[in-house]
């Protein structure tokens, strides 16, 4: 990536109402969608507020089809060309579903989760888009997972840092863990994407199962998963 001119850097962000912009998520988005900006692909996101991450992602990608949900969509959203919006709810499977079959029957090549923020809806939304809508090698990007670490979010907790100093440690001990809200799930994640060890009876035993995912990239603000198996 760092010889090649990144997409967002194609575009006139300033012209995008999303807050994808002002918090540089572009940066980190170039980086693991960069293989797929000239493909026919289509993409999902979840909380669209007024819309304008859509029309971002339209431009982003020239060949693609693009389709939002949103408890509360935008009103007068104006017609656009591969742009679909559909009124619901993440924690609804069969919403989630009918959308999919209605327009991504082969399934989506990326879902972006930029809704609740909320550990147990986000946790639905995730494991019944990603078996059952998510194609193999796509990719399901989770935003804003740090509200996990958030006293004034629903579901979060402030971390205190002092905690992982002061816990006792020994083989009698569980490491010191904030599982709270989103952070609680990226962690539940991360024991699938470790499904080949968390598997093995001993050591050096085989693997009973290998993890749905090909892999799971943890950044700032967001996590990118990658389906097991080929895409394009």
């Amino acid at each position: 990536m760092a010889d090649e001119i990144r997409r967002s850097a194609q575009l006139r962000l300033e012209n995008y109402d999303s807050d994808k912009v002002p918090h540089n998520y572009l940066a980190r988005y170039d980086n693991e969608f960069s293989e797929l900006v000239e493909k026919p692909i289509k993409l999902l996101e979840m909380g669209v507020y007024r819309g304008g991450s859509l029309m971002l992602w339209r431009d982003y990608f020239p060949a693609g089809e693009i389709v939002g949900i949103d408890l509360y969509p935008p009103q007068n959203f104006p017609s656009a060309d591969r742009v679909y919006i559909y009124k619901g709810n993440q924690g609804d499977m069969k919403f989630l579903s009918q959308v999919a079959h209605e327009r991504a029957p082969q399934g989506f090549d990326i879902i972006i989760d930029d809704a609740s923020h909320m550990g147990e809806l986000t946790k639905i939304a995730f494991w019944h888009l990603f078996d059952n809508h998510l194609r193999p090698g796509g990719i399901y990007a989770i935003e804003d997972w740090g509200t996990g670490y958030c006293d004034d979010w629903p579901d979060g907790k402030s971390l205190d840092l002092k905690q992982n100093e002061t816990a006792k440690i020994g083989p009698k001990y569980p490491w010191y863990c904030h599982s709270y809200g989103m952070v609680g799930l990226v962690k539940q994640l991360i024991d699938e994407q470790c499904a080949a060890d968390v598997s093995r009876k001993l050591l050096s035993g085989k693997p009973n199962r290998w993890s749905r995912f090909e892999s799971m990239v943890i950044t700032p603000s967001i996590v990118f998963i990658r389906k097991a198996g080929k895409s394009y």
